[in-house]
């Protein structure tokens, strides 16, 4: 049997004959891209962001790497335009980078020997966003802030967080989970190929309700987050909070959750009351509530305890 020569074949065209048979699902390798497609007429400017470091804690750590793309979406629909703008840079830290970590991004001593930040283009470019985006927000803004103070008051919000990706379907709330649902893989765990990588999933419509995640980050930007504290909670009700998904604080010794918006606060509120307290009765709660700019800034915030 004589072999075809492929250099002749299409791999777009055999990727679409193995969809059609229903048999197999084909990934395709995001690209960089100048647009995403979308009709945009009430402009938006987004700056998508993702970080690498030496560490967990950003009191401790310190930022090495900084990716950006300032994307044009529609306020209304929520489709991704044009690419407006990128930034990726290096800088070398006061500590050495561990092998741990380097196995964690693939960033080495070597690579950032001697660099820093340019910090006045990403600068330019922070200026030109109304708001501001990360896959874990709460990671990054904090390592962002502590390195360029002039960031203060800007509003976050999360696509890991914000967005019910449970709900709509998919396999799991990881980059590459999203990835390989809508179709896609990519390639080194670097900042800016991770931030081409969430433009990708929040240019397709979601699963379910077919609306586009941008829509859906626009209206919770505007949300306060609520972390509850379910005070004196029964121990044998451990098993049914860490299914909602709350976390035990071992420093407080009190088991704890977000909420974005107060719809889900009070959904989480009653959940305790019926499932946790088994009461009809009011019950004592921690809050501690983020706002506006305050979203994912890492800074401790007063706990109030309320009966609700």
């Amino acid at each position: 049997m004589t072999l075809p020569d492929l250099n002749q074949i299409d791999p777009e065209q055999i990727a679409q004959w193995l969809e059609a048979t229903g048999q197999f699902k084909v990934l395709r390798r995001i690209a960089q891209r100048d647009h995403f497609g979308g009709e945009v007429q009430q402009r938006v400017r987004v700056l998508v962001l993702d970080t690498e470091t030496t560490g967990l804690d950003f009191e401790t750590s310190e930022l090495i790497e900084v990716g950006a793309i300032l994307l044009e979406v529609d306020r209304d629909t929520g489709a991704i335009g044009a690419q407006l703008g990128s930034f990726g840079g290096l800088e070398q830290p006061k500590k050495p980078i561990s092998p741990e970590n380097t196995a964690i991004h693939g960033i080495t001593n070597d690579m950032v020997q001697g660099l820093t930040f340019d910090e006045a283009a990403f600068q330019v470019l922070c200026e030109q966003a109304q708001l501001f985006i990360a896959h874990n927000a709460a990671f990054d803004k904090p390592f962002l802030l502590r390195r360029f103070p002039w960031l203060e008051g800007t509003v976050w919000a999360c696509t890991f967080k914000e967005i019910p990706w449970a709900q709509e379907g998919y396999s799991g709330r990881k980059l590459e989970f999203l990835l390989a649902d809508c179709g896609y893989f990519h390639g080194a765990h670097r900042a800016v190929e991770d931030c081409n990588a969430l433009a990708h999933v929040l240019a397709a419509p979601l699963k379910s309700s077919h609306r586009l995640p941008m829509q859906v980050l626009f209206e919770s930007a505007n949300e306060s987050i609520y972390q509850i504290a379910a005070l004196k909670a029964p121990f044998n009700k451990k098993d049914f909070l860490k299914a909602k998904g709350f976390r035990w604080n071992a420093e407080d010794r009190v088991w704890e959750i977000e909420a974005v918006g107060f719809a889900e606060g009070k959904e989480i509120i009653e959940w305790l009351r019926e499932q946790v307290y088994c009461t009809t009765n009011k019950i004592m709660l921690g809050f501690r509530i983020q706002a506006g700019a305050e979203r994912y800034s890492g800074g401790a915030v007063r706990q109030q305890f309320k009966e609700v």
